[in-house]
């Protein structure tokens, strides 16, 4: 019973701790994203493989120490026929005698080094090794600035859905009052029931917009919270609004930008690397390799296992060796391999070339983007003043009984369409904000 109560206290307390709202701006939204992002912990491993695989290859040109040793029964000890009329003499040539090679117990017992002098390959490949761990390390920036993207761009959604509903929330409540207003009106035979109807259609199809939107800033909140890596069911909300401030202290100079500020571009020539220690590798292999050994041991044999042990029986030896490999024709193989890796290296290079061109095409596009988007923020901030204008006129008329309901409700549809498309462009320029430092290579910087 104790137990059972336990688990339903840590159940209920987990339960209080699970349901509490989150508050999030985009850093916290970001952080949480660098934290669970199944694919940014996979890179993370891969960096740690490459450490690791470097330590692997440092490991061959150490010393390598060893011990051998074992102990053999010979239960059927081999034997040979040999012709002793060649030993001994008096005896005719071909008399065959048999006689027994070894004993039928054997022990040996090894102790070797051995060390690499010089290979070219090896020291090469430590280089390598190297350059291996940077590719790894920028493979990680990329997801995380991708991740940076995504996350930006479905917190800036879920802020303009957010808005589009406090706007339809307003209008609403405008429509309510001057619903309630205009019956009064009617009440007092002012106006007719036609004017009731229009405003009672315009705030009936207002409802069933909020409907829609409403299920579409849910959907933005359950793709931002994919994004980040929390549970769907999770409470949040979202610290900010979208507005123009948004965009303070933005500027960019196209006359700084350098292509390896690009991580796919510094990616490449990282490969481009990795490719040229490739063609030094299979140079490398015209090069003599140089060893050096070192080996001391001991044996017995006995015909008798208590003999085995004997210790005088045992009987050292040792050898120091120096070992030289000079290659002198191997049928073309390493040439062959050299104009593969010579060809492999152009391939690279006219990638970087494409590349550095679809950059500057990149660049271009989002700068126009952007300054699209800028004028068009701009328009429509003028519209929506000049929307809020004829609205506020329009209902000051109708309250004083010199202009119509219908009047009211084009201003109001005006207005709202003001409305929506200044934070449609407010979000706009901020998606192409994020879009062009991407381009730039400034998106993100851990």
């Amino acid at each position: 019973m104790k137990l059972y109560s336990l688990i339903l206290s840590l159940l209920f307390f987990s339960n209080i701790l699970f349901s509490q709202q989150l508050n999030l701006t985009l850093d916290d939204c970001i952080e949480l994203a660098l934290k669970n992002n199944e694919n940014l912990k996979n890179s993370i491993l891969e960096e740690n493989i490459s450490k690791a695989v470097s330590k692997e290859y440092l490991a061959i040109g150490l010393p390598q120490i060893y011990v051998d040793g074992g102990l053999q029964y010979n239960y059927e000890v081999q034997k040979s026929l040999i012709d002793i009329g060649r030993f001994m003499p008096g005896v005719p040539e071909g008399t065959e005698q048999e006689v027994q090679f070894g004993q039928t117990y054997e022990g040996r017992f090894d102790f070797n080094i051995d060390q690499m002098i010089f290979n070219g390959s090896y020291f090469v490949g430590l280089s390598a090794t190297k350059e291996l761990e940077k590719l790894s390390n920028k493979l990680t920036q990329r997801t995380e600035i991708d991740i940076y993207e995504s996350v930006s761009k479905a917190y800036y959604t879920v802020l303009n859905t957010k808005s589009r509903i406090e706007l339809v929330n307003s209008n609403l409540e405008r429509l309510l009052t001057l619903l309630e207003e205009s019956k009064q009106l009617y009440d007092n035979g002012f106006i007719e029931k036609l004017d009731i109807d229009r405003i009672t259609v315009s705030y009936n199809n207002l409802q069933s917009e909020k409907i829609k939107t409403d299920r579409l800033y849910d959907l933005s909140l359950f793709v931002l919270k994919f994004q980040i890596g929390i549970p769907l069911n999770q409470e949040i909300k979202l610290i900010g609004n979208l507005n123009e401030d948004i965009l303070e202290n933005f500027d960019f100079d196209l006359s700084k930008f350098d292509y390896n500020k690009r991580i796919e571009y510094s990616i490449l020539k990282t490969d481009r690397n990795l490719k040229s220690y490739d063609l030094k590798n299979n140079r490398s292999q015209y090069l003599p390799q140089i060893y050096v050994n070192y080996n001391y041991g001991l044996n017995t044999s006995a015909s008798s296992y208590d003999l085995f042990f004997d210790s005088y029986r045992w009987k050292n030896f040792g050898t120091v060796g120096l070992k030289l490999v000079v290659p002198i024709f191997d049928g073309f193989l390493k040439r062959s391999k050299i104009n593969q890796s010579k060809y492999k290296i152009e391939q690279i290079d006219n990638q970087l070339s494409f590349l550095e061109r679809s950059i500057d095409l990149q660049i271009n596009q989002s700068v126009v983007d952007y300054s699209n988007s800028k004028e068009s923020l701009e328009i429509t901030s003028k519209n929506l003043d000049l929307a809020l204008s004829i609205y506020n006129a329009s209902e000051k008329k109708y309250k004083e009984g010199v202009g119509s309901n219908l009047e009211v409700l084009n201003a109001n549809a005006g207005l709202k369409q003001a409305q929506n498309n200044y934070y449609n462009a407010v979000y706009e320029v901020i998606i192409s904000k994020i879009n062009l430092e991407k381009t730039l290579g400034t998106l993100y910087n851990n």
